[in-house]
């Protein structure tokens, strides 16, 4: 009885600060992230090599509230973006040459689940 007790206020407090701070739980692109009233960022880098002419990226969850933004950096300058609410499943391809870039997932007030997957390779012309 003890235990059961301890896990609802356990659930209770991880619930209070979900609503006041924001939660963000999952680790890209291994597995899911769930959010829950989440602000914030993301930075990956990402080294592109003399074989790969495109940043290839399955983004798929729906968001009940809030907007994620993909954005692709090199040098500090936008090379592609997207902005996704609601349900969305898209494979997403921006061109790049050899480099090293940014991958910049930026969240405002996310609720829901989003699965990351992001690779760097050649396609047949």
């Amino acid at each position: 009885m003890r235990s059961l007790l301890f896990l609802a206020l356990a659930a209770l407090g991880l619930y209070w600060y979900a609503e006041r701070y924001g939660l963000a739980v999952g680790y890209p692109p291994f597995l899911p992230v769930f959010y829950w009233k989440y602000t914030g960022e993301a930075q990956y880098p990402i080294r592109v090599t003399g074989l790969y002419d495109a940043l290839k990226m399955k983004v798929s969850g729906k968001l009940e509230e809030g907007s994620l933004r993909l954005v692709l950096l090199r040098e500090g300058r936008e090379v592609g973006e997207r902005t996704y609410r609601g349900a969305f499943q898209e494979e997403v391809r921006f061109g790049v040459s050899p480099g090293d870039y940014l991958l910049r997932l930026e969240l405002r007030g996310a609720k829901g689940q989003v699965r990351y997957d992001w690779v760097a390779t050649k396609f047949a012309p």
